[in-house]
């Protein structure tokens, strides 16, 4: 299960020239390895003497290797944000990885937090503001298609605010596997090591076989697992969420490339075997971009060629004129302004960057919809709380509240306003369908973002995206609207959407209904917010979260039936 959640990947500070870059899809050999490496011992409460010197011995490592290491040593959380953002403007397409972060962390709702050592956790509530998710390291890994990347976590410790959290949980939650990106633990996910006063077993495992020549990572854990296993009588196995990358050597003069043909892994077969006989070039794209050294790119590069020029050969049809804006209706004084949305057919997906974003498939919207004009504000969600309709009350991070966009809300909150505007009006209010959202946002358009093919300054609120930094929601309406008259469609907010989350659009539906199914946990956010790089702000982007957690980058805006 891709933990990819849109909403969580704040502080993903790109400029547009990275952006750029990512479009060259830069092979893997022409670029530096990169690291991040965070060490921190300091902690007032809860003290751990021996990782400093631990994350400065790795950091040394790396840099033998001739890795680009960016490194913070009990860091804030200001300077752990400011160097995860440094780490990631180093990323590029297919760059080999690592990361290493040693202090303490906490679990929360299955997903793990870093802990600065200014964080003061007092409550559930303070882990979000206070710590700082591992998604935020994760995200732009999985972004960059990495050709091998390791994330270790040398976390795994008791301290005091795991139990403020949640007395029942202890050490790490576990990371299910994500492609190209291996997750290390020094101890199975849910138990914990001491910090003995001698140096950390776990650490000096690693830098003692990190430091031999030519020795692929695979091999490198192995020997970590081996050695601190036999040295605890197994009472401490380190952990891995899927196997460590064979072609990721620290210790090398040579340039760390990807590995040259190789047999193909299980999902790589199955993915294969899918779309072998499709006849979508599209399909044959996203195989290409997943698996460019697999064993079957020469084959589905010849039958790209083919299908592309079966494509190019036939007559272009006219492509159709975005419908000009719509006038907005209003049905109560405290509800929403929506605009309508003509009906029409379109491409939705894109094979540019991710794998769940592809096939590229036709949609059909059958009948014209209302949309929000804006994402719901704050005033429109606190007139729902007035009359009763909804409960939660969503702090607005103290940058007020009247016309921007409710955040902080998840999925079942959006549900529950839509619901209250139903039985207020006596129409019929829901969330979007994500078929819906992505013809609402495109709006005529097969280009990558709804305004054109590149990043370009103040057409939306993102990091990167703005010509004065912005980095908070601001009020609905700021930048222009697009060619349905709708706004902030990309950036500000991200948006929930009806559907669930699937990994691909393959069996998706065509009629621009929900793809849904019972009592699924993880559901569609659209749009991008203002904590994203411009990536993240593609008509196409699509990415997952669960439905009954909240983030304060996350709203939504609603459709009327017509």
């Amino acid at each position: 299960m891709l933990k990819l959640r849109l909403a969580g990947v704040a502080l993903l500070t790109l400029l547009s020239a990275t952006v750029t870059a990512f479009g060259q899809n830069a092979p893997a050999e022409t670029s530096r390895p990169v690291a991040l490496v965070i060490g921190n011992g300091s902690y007032p409460q809860s003290p751990v003497g021996s990782v400093p010197d631990d994350a400065r011995a790795f950091a040394g490592v790396l840099r033998d290797g001739g890795f680009d290491v960016v490194y913070a040593e009990n860091a804030k959380r200001t300077e752990i944000e400011a160097a995860i953002s440094a780490f990631t403007r180093k990323l590029g397409w297919g760059v080999t990885a690592v990361v290493y972060y040693g202090g303490h962390a906490v679990q929360y709702q299955d997903r793990n937090f870093l802990l600065a050592i200014d964080s003061k956790i007092a409550s559930e509530a303070d882990v979000r503001t206070e710590g700082i998710d591992i998604d935020l390291i994760l995200d732009p890994l999985i972004v960059s298609r990495p050709a091998g990347c390791v994330v270790i976590l040398d976390a795994a410790r008791k301290n005091p605010w795991q139990q403020i959290v949640s007395a029942r949980t202890r050490g790490l939650s576990s990371q299910p596997p994500i492609q190209g990106v291996t997750v290390i633990y020094p101890v199975v996910p849910g138990e914990v090591v001491g910090d003995a006063p001698r140096a950390n077993l776990f650490v000096t495992e690693l830098i003692k076989s990190a430091k031999v020549q030519g020795l692929s990572f695979k091999e490198v854990f192995r020997r970590v697992r081996t050695s601190v296993a036999q040295a605890t009588r197994d009472q401490q196995i380190p952990w891995e969420s899927s196997p460590s990358p064979e072609n990721l050597v620290i210790s090398s003069t040579r340039k760390l490339v990807a590995a040259p043909a190789r047999a193909a892994d299980p999902v790589e077969l199955g993915f294969w075997d899918t779309i072998k006989g499709s006849d979508s070039a599209a399909d044959f794209k996203a195989y290409l971009d997943s698996y460019p050294d697999g064993p079957f790119a020469e084959t589905a590069r010849a039958r790209l060629q083919q299908l592309e020029t079966k494509v190019v050969s036939k007559p272009a049809a006219p492509e159709q004129p975005p419908a000009a804006p719509q006038s907005a209706i209003r049905d109560c004084p405290q509800c929403p302004e929506m605009v309508l949305i003509p009906a029409g057919a379109f491409q939705m997906g894109s094979s540019e960057m991710f794998d769940f974003e592809a096939p590229v498939h036709q949609v059909s919207i059958r009948k014209p919809f209302y949309i929000g004009r804006r994402e719901v504000t704050f005033e429109e969600w606190d007139a729902c709380i007035a009359e009763a309709g909804c409960k939660q009350r969503p702090d607005d991070r103290g940058l007020g509240r009247a016309r921007r966009p409710a955040t902080d809300l998840d999925w079942d909150d959006a549900k529950g306003y839509a619901a209250w505007l139903s039985q207020k009006t006596g129409h019929t209010y829901r969330l979007p369908t994500e078929s819906e959202w992505e013809y609402a946002a495109r709006a005529g358009t097969t280009t990558t973002y709804p305004w054109g093919k590149t990043v370009e300054k103040d057409k939306a609120n993102c990091v990167g995206c703005t010509s004065d930094p912005v980095r908070k929601a601001i009020d609905t309406g700021s930048f222009q609207p697009n060619a349905f008259g709708v706004y902030d469609m990309t950036g500000n907010a991200a948006e929930w959407v009806e559907d669930c989350w699937n990994d691909s659009y393959r069996g998706a539906p065509t009629d621009g209904s929900a793809w849904t199914k019972p009592q699924c946990r993880e559901r569609v956010l659209r749009g991008g917010s203002f904590n994203n790089d411009p990536r993240y702000l593609r008509s196409a982007a699509r990415f997952k979260y669960d439905h009954d957690v909240r983030f304060y980058t996350n709203g939504f805006r609603v459709v009327r039936e017509n």
